[in-house]
């Protein structure tokens, strides 16, 4: 296993103990990092923290499946990892499987070796992303900064973008904590909702549409993430 391997870990979501400890062990022996979940919340709230990973799902899992799990990875990250190893061997489940994003369809028993050499493919993603080159793009990040008292947002390209009361209270939590995960109840405390009264809606269409306007204004990417019943972070790169 190569120094890059140190940066990622294996995120195996398997609601079966016994396999999900089995495979887990067997991964660790081969020198992956590893982390286990028996449902999709655990991993999420995983995710949030720690982005770089590669994802193996099982398909028949309590609340949330395999599959709208898998199609919620790729859509808000193109580079991911996703292999499926499943009970489900049809045709028509593989075929499934890999129209929602998934990098490779295994079925139970996988072959562990096998699995181990479609991880390592997978990990050559991160190579070219390696910690010695996150010091310039984390400049690009702390380039995007908002002045005191100030109703701008200003983009790494110079741009000035004037943004309403509530997107500057938003901007200014995420920004605060630039490279992490702000949680959902401290963007509504950041625009002075009540607990009780916690819209995740609300903020998803305020940040939506400050996006857009980003976009619109300055041509360039708010590199703002959404991390599923977590929260949102300004972070550069999700894989």
């Amino acid at each position: 296993m190569s120094n890059a391997a140190l940066a990622y870990t294996i995120s195996i979501v398997e609601d079966e103990a016994e396999l999900r400890l089995e495979m887990a062990s067997h991964l660790e022996k081969l020198g992956f990092q590893v982390k286990a979940f028996e449902s999709a919340y655990g991993f999420y709230r995983y995710l949030a923290v720690r982005p770089m990973t590669i994802a193996i799902l099982d398909i028949g899992l309590p609340g949330e499946d395999g599959i709208s799990i898998c199609k919620y990875l790729r859509e808000h990250n193109q580079s991911m990892g996703i292999v499926f190893v499943t009970k489900r061997d049809t045709r028509e489940d593989r075929l499934a499987g890999l129209t929602a994003g998934a990098d490779a369809y295994m079925t139970k028993p996988a072959d562990m070796d096998e699995l181990a050499l479609v991880l390592k493919r997978l990990a050559l993603r991160f190579v070219r992303h390696k910690r010695a080159n996150d010091y310039p793009r984390q400049g690009v990040l702390n380039s995007w900064h908002m002045e005191p008292n100030s109703i701008f947002l200003t983009a790494p390209n110079g741009i000035r973008i004037k943004v309403t009361a509530n997107e500057s209270l938003l901007l200014r939590t995420l920004l605060k904590k630039r490279g992490a995960v702000c949680t959902h109840a401290e963007l509504g405390i950041a625009i002075e909702l009540h607990p009780d009264e916690l819209n995740k809606h609300r903020i998803e269409v305020i940040l939506s549409r400050l996006n857009s306007k980003v976009n619109r204004l300055s041509g360039l990417t708010l590199p703002l993430q959404s991390f599923r019943n977590v929260g949102y972070g300004l972070i550069l790169d999700a894989d």
